[in-house]
């Protein structure tokens, strides 16, 4: 009995203490304006036609970066990745840029890149400053949700591949 006292006057405190905040007036609340977003797509034709190793370029929204061997990919968030040697570290030195619309993860086995291009796999062989097409799987992964979690409404041609804020 003692010890049941001693928990109900430790724990009720404790427990009211979640009751705080209640009693506020609609003129503390903050009100934030949802954001609406708009996607961009392109048609399927034009997303796999966007694929292609270009000169170097600047980098817009940097993303994920992946090191291999001496090589360094720089996601650049739906536009592809830029390619740099890495064989010093301080001083890497962009060579290329691989654009795909679309694309946000890279992963990599020996020269063979794997590329999620919006909702396709990509397969491709880098190699000496040269890509390979290998293969396309269409369809692998589901259309982009804008950043609020909301659904593009798009025609069975067209590829969501990113979401501009209005």
């Amino acid at each position: 009995m003692k010890h049941l006292k001693l928990l109900t006057i430790l724990i009720l405190p404790l427990l009211l203490t979640g009751c705080w905040g209640y009693n506020t007036s609609d003129d503390d609340l903050v009100f934030v304006e949802p954001v609406n977003y708009t996607p961009v797509t392109m048609t399927r034709q034009a997303m796999e036609a966007s694929v292609e190793l270009m000169a170097p370029t600047s980098v817009v929204k940097s993303g994920k970066i992946y090191i291999k061997d001496n090589l360094l990919f720089v996601n650049d968030v739906n536009r592809g990745f830029h390619i740099y040697k890495y064989n010093d570290p301080s001083n890497p030195v962009e060579i290329a840029f691989l654009q795909a619309a679309g694309a946000t993860d890279l992963a990599m086995r020996g020269t063979t890149l794997y590329i999620n291009q919006a909702t396709d796999l990509l397969t491709l062989v880098y190699d000496n400053n040269t890509i390979y097409f290998i293969k396309r799987n269409i369809n692998v992964f589901p259309q982009k949700t804008a950043p609020d979690g909301s659904l593009g409404n798009v025609s069975d041609n067209e590829i969501i591949t990113d979401w501009v804020a209005q």
